[in-house]
């Protein structure tokens, strides 16, 4: 990823996701919610700290920057901007209620189209408890 210019960053977090050690909160060494230690203990002739668990963060600038540079990948981001919508086939996001509701309410965002409109992903969602199969949205 570094050859390319996209890097990452890695934060360290609590086992239970119930904290992340990032801004205000980096130099903690509990858990302000449990009180449960940032670092495993130290046994043997280890001398380093070690946390229970890293989350890396990929910044998301670079990587809309980097679809961008090449001009096959433009074209497919853009395309939305220019296909023919048929009433009542879906056959992009941009074909839905949302997608036009949002334009008519942002008109100086959707004018440009090289503007992206990101979605919201979940993952391991589980809507019916702790017994049902988790999902992706």
């Amino acid at each position: 990823m570094k050859p390319l210019g996209l890097g990452y960053q890695k934060i360290d977090m609590f086992p239970n996701f119930c904290m992340l050690y990032y801004l205000e909160n980096a130099e903690m060494i509990e858990c302000m919610t449990c009180g449960h230690s940032r670092y495993k203990p130290i046994t043997g002739r280890v001398k380093t700290l070690v946390t229970y668990q890293k989350l890396r963060y990929f910044p998301i600038t670079p990587r809309l920057q980097r679809l961008f540079m090449s001009p096959r990948t433009t074209d497919h981001m853009i395309w939305h901007q220019s296909h023919h919508a048929v009433d009542g086939v879906i056959v992009h996001p941009s074909d839905g209620e949302a997608w036009k509701h949002f334009n008519s309410v942002h008109p100086h965002f959707s004018i440009e189209s090289r503007n992206v409109h990101l979605g919201l992903c979940i993952d391991r969602f589980n809507p019916f408890g702790s017994f049902a199969a988790s999902y992706s949205c």
